[in-house]
Formats: structure tokens, C-alpha cells, sequence
């Protein structure tokens, strides 16, 4: 990924700035700083510049990128850290409250010094020009102090107030501490968006494989594959359009509904497990020492010239001395005057109230630090494991025809409320359908119809199986009906849940006979269970739970037909591909079905032929019954429905 130029940064910021809710998102990808005057993060067009020469920024065009960001306890990997330019720049935004506060006022200091140096050395009586830089480096420094202080206590009043946080407002707050996140995500280009947010988290991915295997790399090791267990939290109110922000509702998961602060996008690779986030332990507080320290060395630095010209020569215990001004500071946090130094300037003893003011705001802050460590950070902890992990069983469906295809969609699209994310990365390319309940929906077509060659049923299901590591893989889609008579029971568009699949393609021949020595199998006991449970309240075209006939063979003759309709008389129908999923289903371990409605009856398509409704009553009755939580519980590995 090329990296882009400042301009290109300056010109993405403008179109940030000038969105819908650009205000809004600028605030989220720049949080206000606990210093409380300024922001956290560098200007955007900087933040945008770093990570793009970190790779993390998502561009597709002017009008369409994405911001990702690592975890914010995680170290930055050597290999990202850049040369010299790169980590200036890096620090500029990385701490640009910190250095807002401290560069002007340490500026100030060394002007007046030098001045009061040149006075010095011409022996001139120092100008009013080293007093003005004095006490504006005093100035700046109590502002920002007297803003911190007002800051935390604000604050304090929102996190011990009697209104609870929501779940979303602490998850939003917390989980961009522990895994990826993506603060800033800007859409006004063509398409409706949904490219972006993909490229977003394969890149993520990309991003994270290269770490493990540099990691790996160090060690000694090399990793030709890995498994991304992160999850990607987009901060929706950093999405700058209204437009964009109805696509991520479509597209990633938002567990606190429509208008959640937070949408999560899940591992599409099977996982044991979600990334496992350590709830904080009171690091702000530990900052917020730091904080103290930083400010207490600083303030020496105003301290130490003001009282010096303030008494001349004679400064006897009086802190006119950087180590005594840093003495006396210190003693001021203990709200008293270090023994043997009292300040004679009114502005002294001002900042040194000032900062004994904010040293007991320590003892409220600690405390408010313990228990969010111990409560609410681990309520999000506990949110976010069931939110990253609701989904346990992976139910991937099979289908042959675009008609099949477009059904199956059609069904699951309402229940699911998502948009399907297309992944092209593998040679099977897969439909991810989202969540229902427990169970995440996927989608693969086979290239051609039949069970063998290339493309085929079998093919297909092994790579996808491979691929995806389903629980459970059901095959969708159409078959012909086995009508015995014209006032047969079995109607076009009624649903064949196989209990039996008969392979006929294995046969012998005799001088007088065709003896067929395929396989007879059936789905697991426990699977056709869960999908004849479904029966009870579907009210949609009639389940027949029965023999299903398969064969490479597209038939189209009234005397084949009336064969099989003698031999397997209580077969319900026929169809192409079934042995070949149970064959891809047996090698791997992994529990089948085949749910097929009637197109036709294996003659006379032109006047018999509903390919459409069939496909649409099988996808129906199967997302009817995900949707019922018939897969929600796969059973142990090896179980009566597990792998």
C-alpha cells in the first residue's frame, strides 16, 4: 500500500471536516485530553499521515478511506516504527497535549534565560522582557493546571453520578485499549460503501499476520498460516455520514441495536476463541501521578526565576533555586511548606495552592480508578467476551444454481438484518451471512452442477470445508419430484428434507440387468431431528422427511423415470449433488443435509417447471429454522450434531 502525501492528508481531513457529521467523528478520532483545554491526538491530517506510513490507513479514493488503530497497550512492532522522520512525527501525535502544555512554557523559560544571560554578561540590569516571558510561562502553566483540575472533577461527577453508563458508552470508552479499532471511517465516493469496510478488515488482519510472523520470525519460527482471532470495533459516531453509518449497521454487528457507539466485525476464520482482553488496573491512575510529577518539575522552572528577582541577592530560604523550588513544590503536595523555605512572592504561593488543589484530587481519583478497575472495566470485560464470542456454531450452506443462490440470500438477508460480505481471498469464494441467535451463516455455490469434476458438488464442499471449518454444511436448492400419478400428494415447490440419499452412479452391468451398488446413507439422527422440529411452525409449503435419489444423470426421460420410480418406490425425488456433499461431509467429519424443494418433475419442463419457488420454499424453511436456534448448540465435538 503506497503511502500517501501530506497534501493527499491535508485534502482528506478538509472532506472529514466538511461531512455530515464530521464535528462529531473529528471528536471521536481526537478525544479531549485530560488536561482539558486541548486534544489528545496531533490534527488530523497529521494522525492521517502516520498511519499511512504505518499501512493502517484504509484508502480507496478521495471520498473513501478508513482509520485503524492498534490496540492501545499493545507495543508498536519494530518493523512499523519508521525512520527518524516517521517517529518525530509519531511522537507529535502521539502526545500532542503533553506537548502542547510543556513546549511553550519550557520555550518562555529559555527565552528569559538567555535574556537574563545577555543581561548579565553586559552587566545591564535585566529588561522587563525576561519577567514577561517568566510570567507567561507561569500563566500557561496555571491555566492548564486550573483546567485539569476543573476537567477530572467533571469527570469524577459523570463516573459516581447516580445515571448508570450505558453498556455501549463504557464499551466505547474502553475497547479500543484492547483490541483494533476503527475511530474514523469517511464515505462519499461511489458505491455504497460496503468495499470499504471489507478492505478495512482484511487489512486489519493482513496487519496482524505480518506482526505474528515477524514475532514468529525473531523466534526462529515461520508461520505459513494463522487464524486472526481479533475482533475490529468501528466507533460509529466516528463515521462521518449518515449514508455510511446505515451500511456498518447493515454490515457489522452492533449488540446494543441500531444505535450503539459501538459495531463489531468478527473473525470470518474459525477460532477457538475471541482475543482475550485484560481488564485495566488502574494505569490512569498511575498517569495521573505521572501527570503530578511532570507538572510539579515544571512549575519549579516558573518557581525558581520568579523569586529569584524577586529578592536579588538576598534569597536565604526562599526556594530561588531549581532544586529548592523542586524541594518546596514537593512539600506543597503534602499541603505545607518544606521546612526552612517560604516563598516571598504572592504568584508563588499561588501556584503552589494550585498545585495542592490538585494533589487532593489524587485521593478521589485513586479511588475512582480502583473501582472502575475492579467494576465497571470488568463489566465491559464481560460484555465484550459475550458479544465477541455469541456466535458458537458455523452452519455452512451449498447451493449449485444462481437461482439457489439469489434464494437463499433473499432468506436469510430479513432475519440476519445484514448485508452479506463477500470474501474473494480463497478459491471457494464465501458469502459471510452474519449472526443468527448462536449460529453464523455462510454461504458457498458450487461452479457446476454434478457431484464430480472440478467445481462439482464434492470439490467445492472439501475446499469450503477446509476453508470456513463448518459444524454443520447443508445443501439448499431444487430437485425433481418422483410423481407417482396425476393425483399424486407431492406438489411443485413442496420441500425434501433427505433422510436417505441413494447414490446411483455406482453400478454394474450384466447382459440383462444394471445392478446399483452406491452407497445409502443418511444425515445424523440428530440433525434431521433439529430440522423436523422446525416443521411444527413453519407455515410455509409442505416438509417431506424421506428418500432422496442422487446421480450425474439430468434427467429428462419418461422411461428412466418410471425405472426408478419401480425400484425405489418410496423415493421422493431426485438431484445431482448430494453424494458428492456427503462424500466432502465424511472425509472431513463434519455433519450434513440436504434440504431440497420439487422444480419440476423430471419431464415435461415446459409446462412443469418452478425453479424459483422451489428454491425459495428450500432457503426459506432452512432459515426458518436457524432462525428458531435449531443450530445454536452444535453438542461437544463428536456429539450427535457435532463435528
Amino acid at each position: 500500500m503506497t503511502a500517501l502525501t501530506f497534501a493527499a492528508c491535508r485534502a482528506a481531513a478538509r472532506a472529514v471536516r466538511a461531512a455530515e457529521h464530521g464535528r462529531q467523528a473529528a471528536r471521536v478520532v481526537r478525544p479531549r485530553s485530560v488536561l482539558g483545554l486541548v486534544r489528545s491526538r496531533g490534527p488530523i491530517s497529521l494522525l492521517l499521515y502516520v498511519a499511512s506510513a504505518e499501512n493502517r490507513l484504509v484508502h480507496l479514493g478521495p471520498g473513501s478511506f478508513a482509520l485503524l488503530e492498534r490496540p492501545h497497550s499493545a507495543q508498536l512492532p519494530l518493523a512499523a516504527r519508521g525512520r527518524l522522520r516517521l517517529r518525530l512525527l509519531r511522537l507529535i501525535d502521539r502526545r500532542w497535549d503533553l506537548l502542547l502544555f510543556a513546549v511553550p512554557p519550557v520555550a518562555a523559560l529559555l527565552v528569559a534565560a538567555a535574556l537574563a544571560a545577555v543581561s548579565r554578561l553586559r552587566d545591564e540590569r535585566p529588561s522587563w522582557a525576561v519577567v514577561a516571558f517568566a510570567l507567561a510561562a507561569m500563566l500557561w502553566a496555571g491555566v492548564f493546571l486550573t483546567a485539569q483540575a476543573v476537567t477530572e472533577s467533571a469527570w469524577l461527577r459523570r463516573t459516581l453520578g447516580r445515571r448508570p453508563r450505558s453498556r455501549d458508552e463504557l464499551a466505547a470508552e474502553s475497547l479500543p485499549g484492547w483490541t483494533w479499532s476503527m475511530p474514523l471511517c469517511h464515505h462519499t465516493g461511489p458505491g455504497d460503501g460496503r468495499k470499504l469496510l471489507h478492505t478495512a478488515g482484511f487489512t486489519m488482519e493482513d496487519l496482524v499476520r505480518r506482526e505474528a510472523g515477524a514475532l514468529a520470525g525473531q523466534a526462529g519460527a515461520e508461520l505459513t498460516s494463522a487464524r486472526v482471532r481479533r475482533v475490529l470495533v468501528c466507533l460509529t459516531q466516528g463515521v462521518t455520514t449518515q449514508a455510511m453509518r446505515r451500511v456498518v449497521a447493515e454490515t457489522l454487528d452492533q449488540p446494543d441495536g441500531p444505535d450503539s457507539r459501538v459495531a463489531l466485525r468478527r473473525p470470518p476464520d474459525r477460532t477457538e476463541q475471541a482475543d482475550a482482553p485484560v481488564p485495566a488496573g488502574g494505569s490512569f491512575f498511575l498517569f495521573w501521578l505521572a501527570g503530578l510529577a511532570a507538572i510539579t518539575a515544571l512549575l519549579a522552572l516558573v518557581v525558581a526565576p520568579t523569586e529569584r528577582q524577586a529578592c536579588g541577592d538576598l534569597c536565604a530560604g526562599r526556594p530561588a533555586t531549581y532544586p529548592d523550588a523542586l524541594r518546596w513544590l514537593a512539600w506543597r503536595l503534602l499541603w505545607q511548606d518544606a521546612p526552612g523555605l517560604t516563598p516571598g512572592t504572592l504568584r508563588t504561593q499561588a501556584l503552589g495552592w494550585l498545585l495542592t488543589v490538585a494533589e487532593l484530587m489524587t485521593v478521589p481519583v485513586g479511588w475512582t480508578a480502583v473501582k472502575l478497575a475492579r467494576d465497571r472495566q470488568q463489566r465491559v470485560h464481560d460484555d465484550y467476551q459475550e458479544w465477541a464470542e455469541m456466535p458458537m456454531t458455523r452452519v455452512l450452506l451449498l447451493t449449485v444454481t444462481k437461482t439457489e443462490q439469489d434464494a437463499v440470500l433473499a432468506a436469510v438477508r430479513p432475519i440476519t438484518g445484514k448485508e452479506p460480505v463477500i470474501d474473494f481471498r480463497n478459491p471457494v469464494v464465501l458469502h459471510d451471512l452474519g449472526a443468527i441467535g448462536r449460529t453464523t451463516l455462510a454461504l458457498a455455490r458450487c461452479a457446476r452442477q454434478g457431484a464430480g469434476a472440478p467445481g462439482g458438488a464434492q470439490s467445492t464442499a472439501a475446499a469450503a470445508i477446509r476453508q470456513w471449518e463448518p459444524d454443520v454444511i447443508i445443501m439448499v436448492g431444487t430437485c425433481y419430484g418422483l410423481r407417482k400419478s396425476e393425483d399424486s400428494p407431492l406438489r411443485l415447490g413442496d420441500i425434501i428434507l433427505a433422510t436417505q440419499v441413494h447414490d446411483l452412479d455406482h453400478t454394474i452391468a450384466h447382459e440383462d440387468r444394471t445392478e446399483r451398488r452406491g452407497d445409502v446413507v443418511g444425515p445424523r439422527p440428530a440433525l434431521v431431528s433439529r430440522l423436523q422440529a422446525a416443521e411444527t411452525s413453519w407455515s410455509g409449503a409442505p416438509v417431506r422427511s424421506g428418500s432422496l435419489l442422487s446421480a450425474q444423470t439430468l434427467v429428462n426421460s419418461r422411461a428412466l423415470l418410471d425405472s426408478l420410480l419401480r425400484e425405489y418406490s418410496r423415493a421422493f425425488g431426485g438431484e445431482m449433488e448430494a453424494h458428492g456433499l456427503y462424500a466432502a461431509a465424511a472425509d472431513a467429519g463434519v455433519p450434513w443435509a440436504v434440504v431440497k424443494a420439487i422444480s419440476d418433475w423430471g419431464v415435461d419442463r415446459d409446462r412443469f417447471y418452478e425453479p424459483e419457488l422451489a428454491a425459495a420454499n428450500a432457503a426459506g424453511f432452512v432459515a426458518h429454522a436457524v432462525g428458531l436456534g435449531a443450530f445454536d448448540d452444535p453438542g461437544t465435538k463428536g456429539g450427535p450434531a457435532g463435528r
